[in-house]
């Protein structure tokens, strides 16, 4: 197949004449300069983006329904369960490493930036893996004086 406008042959791209989205059903071969040119590109790529969102546009107005319509009630779901799954992660955590804050209280450091240099030395990781930190010690250490295991 050769280009419509140039003659060459490769990377053929179908160019509608009439964009899709505006009812175009016929297309015409070009390659892939010739076909930047004919959007008024230079090389930046085609702006689909665009033509998408006239498409939509028209379908709705047509009455079209468009996405999932079970969409609400399944990202409902998916919300509850993850924060359900996030409150279990959060509590197996804080079971795993409130006995460590204890014995940092013990051995006597009293700051937030002392319990977590303790926690870090004594290869307690992070949540992600990494080490700890002020601000993420520091809800831990809030609800443990809260349930009076430390001072």
């Amino acid at each position: 197949m050769n280009c419509f406008e140039c003659g060459a042959t490769e990377d053929i791209q179908q160019h509608h004449v009439v964009p899709k989205s505006r009812g175009g059903t016929k297309t015409v071969p070009l390659c892939y300069s010739c076909h930047q040119k004919a959007h008024g590109r230079s090389g930046k790529g085609l702006n689909h983006g665009k033509l998408t969102r006239e498409g939509q546009a028209r379908a709705k107005a047509r009455g079209v329904k468009l996405g999932n319509p079970r969409w609400e009630k399944s990202i409902d779901k998916a919300a509850t369960a993850a924060q359900i799954a996030n409150r279990e992660k959060g509590e197996k955590t804080y079971r795993r490493v409130v006995p460590m804050i204890v014995e940092a209280t013990n051995v006597g450091c009293s700051t937030l930036t002392e319990i977590s240099n303790f926690l870090n030395n004594n290869e307690c990781l992070a949540p992600r893996g990494g080490p700890w930190s002020r601000p993420q010690i520091h809800r831990f250490v809030k609800r443990a004086k809260k349930e009076k295991l430390i001072p």
